[in-house]
């Protein structure tokens, strides 16, 4: 089953979780990438198929995913809909110039719930660089990071991916993107409330 969570779903389903590890007295520090992390902080976009999530301490892996299944069972979500994958794909900056930054937004009787900084975001979109599925994600977010070129594209990648440079489509993506114009605005979608 593939998954359509919108900004709805994806808070509601993050609340659920956050009770039910209260619920079992559980700690767990949590750190969203990925679309998630874009259309609760960031803006509107489409739907995501999944909460991408890296997993700080205190805490365990298997008891957050645990009481993710409750939640994803209940909601007849997929058993994915919530994973720590991410972490073994290669695709969080851990040994760039710039350090992940990342923002509290749930904080509360021992879970905490982070995503990470459009800055951060941008590079791994640009390392994904998916044609269609990271287009428009990639042209909002080279706006918020008040990047207009591809030589600042290229330096931004390089800071979060030492002397790993954008790849040929990448660079496609990101001219195409700067062609065609970047948004004079993107709205943020607001605080939220777990």
């Amino acid at each position: 089953m593939t998954d359509a969570l919108d900004r709805d779903d994806i808070i509601s389903g993050l609340r659920d979780l956050v009770g039910e590890l209260h619920a079992a007295g559980e700690v767990a520090g949590i750190r969203l990438v990925g679309g998630a992390a874009l259309v609760i902080r960031y803006f509107d976009r489409r739907t995501t198929g999944d909460l991408d999530s890296l997993h700080i301490q205190p805490g365990s892996d298997d008891a957050v995913l645990a009481a993710a299944s409750r939640v994803g069972d209940r909601r007849g979500w997929s058993p994915g809909w919530f994973n720590f994958a991410v972490e073994h794909a290669g695709s969080v900056p851990t040994f760039g110039r710039r350090v992940v930054e990342w923002e509290t937004i749930y904080d509360r009787e021992g879970v905490v719930i982070q995503v990470a900084s459009k800055e951060a975001l941008l590079a791994m979109k640009l390392r994904a660089n998916r044609p269609g599925r990271d287009v428009n994600d990639i042209r909002q977010l080279l706006a918020l990071c008040s990047i207009t070129t591809l030589e600042e594209a290229e330096e931004h990648y390089e800071d979060y991916y030492p002397a790993d440079g954008l790849t040929d489509r990448a660079i496609g993506m990101v001219e195409r993107i700067l062609d065609g114009g970047l948004p004079t605005e993107v709205p943020s979608p607001g605080p939220i409330d777990l």
